[in-house]
């Protein structure tokens, strides 16, 4: 909570050059007076690691004829009380531009405190993670929808990125622009907001809402990130975490009720509802699809806005600053926890349902401005999701307001904040002992047990929550439980699984119980059906301990029928032999890499085919979301795998020659030539009549109907084997549901898995390149850094072929984009099929019989995946880009020239 306030405070500075001293170039603003504590050095807190050649590279790119840094101060810019989770720092750098002027520039640096309590926070959310992610990844992006109707409307200051290879303690840090440098600045907590003010705010939460409701229907799903929030989904961690932070306050809060007047009144009401603060909390974090939910600030109090005034005095403009905690759901968890911890009480109360209306009038006009399609709540469904969620208040209402409330005092430490030693526990008497405190509280309480806020809440849990409520088992001997065959084939039992435990874990003893369920949500997989089978066994110790696994078998489809394409035979040899065999070329290099999870095969004979997987999710392992592609540091893990199984497939051609023929060929081959023809037939006209009303079609309109007329002929062309080429393994089918990925404590990505090589051929690696790239990359990255993204290929293709000691041909970085321009049919043909799966929200009655029907239905899902919005702001990047590459000619001529 709190990350800003204009007080001066004492400097950390480096004098590097006198005339830095003398030149004052735009000086930062005198915040006025106002009572405080005696003025304290803080310099102390200055990390030892800050320091102006962080800076070096940073102000070289941002600010023009940058020479040098001639001054560098840094000082802490909290007053006691502003803030508890973090260190906030002004940073203030004398700049000599290269006509030998000086220039101020000035930042404000988040850090965390050096503590074990932090420490601990730290390990249960980083939320430097989520805070970045939010400045660099959404709220730009939330910004831009308004700059596309016409709107210049700023959420947040402006982030930066510092060099993490020069000082990894920056990771762990967020760097703004100094607003006060444009006349920005909090309003006085103590007094918290008036009418005019909370108004002001109101109308720019909504606003915020409305983007952040938006952003979903353009962008697709939020990240995980910001739908569990940035304590992750483990429910009964979370739990755990609340109830340590709630049961302190709820303590204090309790012991010193006998102080308000007529507190006792509501001491019976209280311990109920305080008791099931926590569950109310988690109430929040689970999304109901039925209602209205956008991207909450998450920690919405008066110390997270900063207001500039016009000269006139009259409010002119509000920054949003602090998003360690934003969360997908309810705009109930601002708009309560706004109201009730910064509206002054003179018109929290009285005026709650004018607010309330203020904010949906300007939520449903902003929503109408963006072209919101989703269903807009109503007045009075608001009024209703403010009921259901209403226990909600009493966290700001006892943790958030007594702060605000509180005058600056030393003793306003995160520590103190969270602990429960001896000042800790002063710490917050003190909270609940302040007069000003008492003088809201005791208006509150009648408030809010009018409003029945003070009820225990009687509606039924969320499924979501109510496992993590379940009491846990002893690890003991259970009763063998029936087994659920629902999903699992009937040629496959529990009992054959046996021997597969037995090989990874020697101490099995037997197996207790299973389930099955699908593993994929309709439009993630579509020639094989996936699912996850889970089985309890009783250790020869008595403890029990679950495996999954992934059984991979045929789809049940009337469209097309999988079976003929021949891909279980292909993916189990690829699984038994090559990936084994990859993998141990790296271990004799003293290398350790792993392709793809372990595969498995029964002991008896099945006359079906199949494939038996290790379930990664328990081990951490997870997707990236399709809608939103693929950032930077995932497309880079992504594109090394690739380089390395291309490495070590080069090196086992070159040890044990070809490679079958069967690999000669991907998903398109002459027999299955018909039923793809079939498929453009049918998507041609809804492709033509939907992407023909994007803009800048023009340019390239004229060549898709042949196109998709002879693309299944060209890729049968394309995909000739020519042995005076480079030709690789391609693994065929890399596209961001067949990459999973592993993460380290700080989010960062430490192990990347292949998935799904049904489709793996030999030939040139264009058709990886294009078509992962072109399919599963975020659209920022997916044409601006292409050639970047080649080159990093490239050096990784480079330097593990080297490893694998390779003696043969390996392109040059520039041979290999001339492969590229001379093989351009999965280019464009990922964007016009794949790239519009991915990009497209299904449903539960989303089929590939459905999909390629030829009724009505059929018609209605081929025009809106070719028309959601995601789709068409790709479409009018990545096709000019295409185009103008050369890389839609030549179509009708073959494809080499």
């Amino acid at each position: 909570m709190g990350l800003r306030n204009s007080k001066e405070k004492q400097s950390h500075e480096v004098k590097t050059s006198e005339r830095a001293q003398k030149a004052q170039v735009n000086p930062e603003p005198q915040a006025p007076p106002k009572k405080s504590e005696p003025e304290v050095d803080h310099s102390d807190l200055v990390p030892k690691w800050l320091n102006q050649t962080l800076f070096e590279e940073l102000l070289a790119a941002n600010v023009d004829q940058f020479s040098q840094i001639v001054g560098f101060r840094v000082k802490s810019a909290m007053a006691p009380g502003e803030n508890y989770a973090t260190l906030m720092l002004r940073i203030g750098i004398d700049v000599e531009l290269t006509d030998k002027s000086t220039k101020l520039v000035s930042f404000m640096m988040k850090v965390p405190h050096d503590t074990p309590q932090m420490e601990q926070m730290m390990s249960v959310a980083n939320f430097f993670i989520s805070e970045n992610a939010a400045y660099t990844e959404i709220l730009p992006k939330m910004e831009e929808l308004y700059k596309a109707k016409g709107l210049d409307i700023k959420f947040a200051p402006e982030a930066f990125k510092l060099n993490a290879t020069k000082e990894p303690k920056v990771a762990n840090t967020v760097l703004m622009h100094d607003l006060g440098q444009n006349g920005f600045k909090n309003i006085n907590r103590l007094e918290c907001l008036n009418l005019e003010q909370a108004k002001f705010a109101l109308t720019r939460l909504a606003q915020f809402h409305a983007a952040g409701a938006t952003m979903v229907q353009v962008h697709g799903p939020y990240p995980d990130i910001f739908v569990n929030g940035v304590m992750g989904s483990n429910k009964e961690a979370i739990m755990a975490f609340m109830e340590g932070m709630l049961g302190s306050f709820r303590t204090s809060f309790m012991a010193n009720l006998d102080k308000f007047k007529n507190g006792e009144e509501y001491r019976e009401k209280l311990e109920k509802a305080l008791t099931g603060l926590t569950m109310e909390f988690m109430k929040l974090g689970i999304v109901d699809p039925n209602e209205f939910n956008a991207l909450n600030h998450g920690d919405c109090w008066m110390n997270n806005l900063l207001f500039k005034m016009n000269s006139s005095g009259d409010l002119e403009d509000m920054i949003f600053v602090d998003f360690q905690n934003p969360k997908y759901g309810t705009p109930a968890m601002d708009l309560l926890y706004f109201i009730m911890s910064s509206v002054q009480i003179e018109y929290k109360l009285s005026h709650f349902d004018f607010f309330i209306r203020h904010y949906h009038e300007a939520l449903v006009k902003h929503l109408g401005i963006l072209g919101f399609t989703g269903r807009k709540p109503s007045l009075r469904e608001l009024h209703r999701t403010l009921i259901k969620y209403g226990g909600w208040v009493l966290f700001p209402t006892i943790s958030v307001l007594p702060v605000v409330l509180l005058d600056p005092t030393q003793s306003a430490t995160f520590d103190n904040f969270m602990s429960d030693t001896a000042d800790g526990v002063s710490f917050r008497d003190s909270l609940y002992a302040n007069k000003r405190y008492q003088g809201y509280i005791e208006r509150i309480l009648p408030w809010l047990d009018n409003r029945g806020y003070l009820e225990v809440s009687t509606d039924p849990l969320p499924f979501e929550l109510q496992a993590a409520l379940k009491p846990q088992q002893p690890q003991q001997p259970q009763q063998p439980q029936p087994e659920n065959t629902d999903q699992i084939p009937d040629w496959l039992s529990v009992d054959d699984f046996k021997d597969i435990i037995l090989s990874t874990e020697p101490n099995f003893e037997k197996i207790l119980s299973s389930t099955s369920k699908l593993a994929t949500k309709p439009g993630d997989n579509f020639a094989s059906k996936l699912l996850k089978v889970e089985i309890e066994a009783q250790l020869k110790d008595n403890s029990v301990k679950t495996f999954s696994y992934i059984l991979k078998v045929h789809s049940d489809n009337d469209a097309i029928n999988f079976s003929d394409f021949n891909l279980f035979p292909k993916e189990i040899e690829v699984y038994s032999t090559y990936v084994p065999a990859f993998e141990r070329f790296y271990k004799d290099a003293g290398l350790a890499v792993t392709f793809s999870p372990k595969s498995f095969r029964l002991s008896k004979d099945v006359s079906k085919e199949y494939l038996l997987l290790e379930n990664l999710q328990p081990s951490g392992f997870k997707m990236v979301d399709r809608m939103i592609g693929m950032d930077l540091e995932h497309t880079k893990c992504t594109l090394k795998k690739l380089a390395q199984w291309h490495a070590a497939s080069l090196k086992y051609k070159e040890l044990n020659g070809p490679y079958p023929p069967k690999y000669n060929n991907g998903i398109f081959t002459e027999q299955t030539a018909p039923i793809f023809k079939s498929m453009f037939v049918n998507t041609k006209k809804s492709f033509i009549e939907e992407v023909g009303k994007f803009d800048g079609v023009d340019e390239y309109l004229h060549k898709m109907a042949e196109i998709l007329d002879t693309y299944v002929d060209r890729t049968l062309e394309d995909a000739k084997i020519n042995e005076q080429e480079f030709n690789v393994l391609n693994h065929g089918d890399a596209w961001i549901n067949n990459i999973m990925f592993q993460y380290d404590s700080n989010g960062r990505v430490k192990e990347t898995f292949l998935l799904d090589h049904q489709v793996t051929k030999y030939g040139n690696p264009a058709q990886d390149l294009y078509y992962f790239i072109m399919s599963s990359t975020q659209l920022d990255i997916k044409v601006d850094q292409f050639d970047y993204l080649i080159r990093w290929y490239h050096q990784n293709l480079q330097e593990h072929a080297k490893l694998l000691n390779y003696n043969g041909y390996i392109p040059s970085l520039k041979e290999l984009h001339v492969i590229l321009i001379q093989h351009p049919i999965f280019a464009a043909g990922t964007v016009l099929t794949t790239l519009s799966m991915c990009l497209n929200k299904t449903t539960d009655d989303f089929t590939t019989d459905s999909f390629l029907g030829n009724d009505e239905n059929g018609k209605s899902l081929r025009a809106l995946l070719f028309s959601n919005e995601r789709y068409r702001a790709n479409i009018e990047r990545v096709m000019p880009w295409i185009n103008r590459r050369g890389l839609l000619d030549n179509f009708s001529n073959g494809i080499s020239q």
